[in-house]
């Protein structure tokens, strides 16, 4: 619908002025009243012919209108208001071609990496990560649906000073339970080292099965195994987690690959051949002030050890290498400084400026007994993911982490979250559903009426009431809004629109009667209620979310 605006729009600007407009927007009015479409479109031909955007608008309104919209100019704005007919047209597709309704091949089998979470294995999963593994997952769902072909990853971060951190750590804690310790990796581990319960879980474990043997070892060759040993583990206890909110990765890459199989010093020469490195204080240096950084970077400090940022450039070199079209990385916003350096790495290697997107996950706030609860994964006082999937369910974190624009920050209340009623957002569309599913089982069994069988559609046309064409509206803009969310990489949209739907459909439900003894009456609402199933359904699906049958 919106996409068939945007062209009609395109070709009467062409027709009227003779020139080729782009980047106007076509979105709903912040007030119902104004219609159900608005564009800005005549503040840009106004803006290019430099002429009165209210003349446009109306000559832009005039020509626009027809027997199934109507276009009219308020100011320099054009709202569109489609008509019942066009509304019930779509709603009778909507029920004929079910989830088809939704679906298009936009992508066409173009290739997109998505790469998200990808955390340090160096502690359990947190709230932040679960937003944005969940923010990963349904963008993947998203394209997929509309043609697509999308490979998960999560990167391992397997090397560098966190995970010999982590397995220095487990080795004191090791230590402890033979009475013993060493004052100078102690020190270190005091100061940096790694905390929480797990740790010494692990050490447990360790000394379960290697007894004291490791006591005996020379120092860091014991902090190297059992470095190993905790990343395993750890890594072992995250895919767990992913895969209570339903989230499985295609491919797992390994950050120490990068080093083993000579790609970090292969890419680092490439951008010494390409003149974009120089050596200063007995490092290498990356020249990003040439592309839009605000200073230079090192890539091999003066000790001769790689940083971090070579070993992200040989990653996303490697990424590029393997033919993905277009590549999303999923990051928190502590990351934001860092896609300037990166970009202008790409850049000087050859890869073009589009072929990296990254979308950003502001914190979440988790709150319990009205107030919050902190974390840190140092200290080991943090809530982990795990912890809170148990307590509330899948469900309800993976629709709260989608409340909101990825990001802004994010407010997570477990109480409000348990909470059977209209306050809770999960809750209140899930419940949309289940009564929809009452209503069609009581139906069923009074009047022997199937409504997931019966072939609704042409009694779309009995719907007449405002609050029915309401909903059939909602029902149907849906379509329009999950492309939005797939196309601009915005899956919070659903969610909005899903909660606006269930208030609307609520205050229906408490107001009208489906079962009452006019059979045309019945039917035709029984077709607005399957409508609105098939579009709730289809939305939760992509959000991995469930669509009760009870509650």
């Amino acid at each position: 619908m919106r996409e068939t605006l945007e062209s009609s729009i395109k070709e009467t600007v062409k027709e009227i002025y003779g020139i080729n407009i782009e980047g106007f927007t076509v979105e709903k009015p912040k007030e119902e009243s104004l219609g159900d479409l608005s564009t800005n479109v005549a503040f840009l031909v106004a803006k290019e012919l430099k002429i009165n955007p209210k003349d446009v608008a109306q000559e832009l309104a005039k020509k626009l209108s027809n027997k199934k919209m109507l276009a009219k100019a308020s100011g320099g704005f054009i709202n569109f208001t489609f008509s019942e007919n066009f509304w019930r047209e779509e709603f009778e597709k909507l029920l004929k071609e079910r989830e088809k309704y939704f679906v298009e091949d936009i992508g066409k089998g173009e290739s997109v990496q998505i790469e998200f979470v990808s955390a340090n294995p160096t502690g359990p999963l947190h709230l932040g990560h679960g937003r944005g593994a969940v923010v990963g997952d349904v963008l993947a769902n998203l394209l997929e649906t509309y043609g697509y072909r999308v490979v998960r990853e999560y990167y391992i971060n397997d090397a560098g000073y966190q995970v010999y951190l982590l397995g220095l750590s487990v080795f004191c804690r090791y230590m402890e339970l033979f009475g013993q310790e060493d004052a100078e990796l102690k020190q270190v581990y005091e100061r940096e080292g790694y905390k929480g319960s797990y740790i010494k879980k692990l050490a447990e474990d360790v000394k379960a099965f290697y007894g004291d043997a490791l006591l005996k070892e020379e120092r860091q060759k014991a902090i190297e195994r059992l470095r190993d040993y905790a990343v395993k583990r750890l890594l072992e206890e995250i895919r767990d987690d992913l895969e209570l909110l339903n989230i499985k990765f295609d491919v797992w890459y390994s950050e120490r690959s990068l080093y083993e199989e000579g790609k970090v010093e292969q890419v680092i020469n490439l951008l010494r051949e390409r003149g974009y490195t120089y050596e200063k204080d007995q490092a290498l240096w990356f020249r990003s002030t040439d592309f839009g950084d605000d200073k230079d970077r090192v890539l091999i400090r003066s000790d001769g050890t790689y940083t971090y940022f070579a070993s992200d450039v040989a990653y996303h070199w490697e990424k590029y290498k393997r033919g993905f079209a277009r590549v999303i990385n999923v990051w928190g916003a502590d990351h934001h400084g860092y896609l300037p350096r990166l970009k202008g790495a790409l850049s000087a290697l050859g890869v073009p400026q589009n072929w990296l997107h990254v979308q950003f996950v502001q914190m979440v706030r988790l709150f319990s007994a009205g107030q919050e609860v902190r974390m840190s994964k140092r200290t080991g006082e943090f809530v982990t993911l795990r912890e809170l999937v148990e307590e509330v369910g899948s469900d309800a974190v993976r629709f709260t982490f989608l409340t909101k624009r990825s990001d802004t920050p994010l407010d997570f209340d477990i109480d409000l979250l348990k909470k059977k009623s209209s306050e809770n957002p999960v809750f209140y569309v899930q419940y949309m559903h289940a009564r929809i599913r009452g209503v069609f089982r009581e139906v069923l069994s009074r009047f022997g009426i199937d409504a997931d069988k019966e072939e609704l559609n042409k009694f779309v046309y009995n719907l007449r009431e405002e609050q029915e064409l309401k909903l059939v509206k909602k029902a149907v803009s849906l379509k329009d809004s999950i492309k939005e969310a797939a196309l601009r990489w915005l899956p919070h949209i659903i969610t909005y629109e899903l909660i606006d739907l269930a208030k609307d459909f609520h205050n229906y439900y408490n107001h009208y009667r489906v079962i009452v003894e006019d059979r045309e009456v019945m039917l035709s609402r029984l077709a607005l209620f399957k409508g609105i199933e098939t579009s709730v359904k289809f939305a939760l699906k992509l959000m991995k979310v469930s669509a009760p049958e009870r509650m």
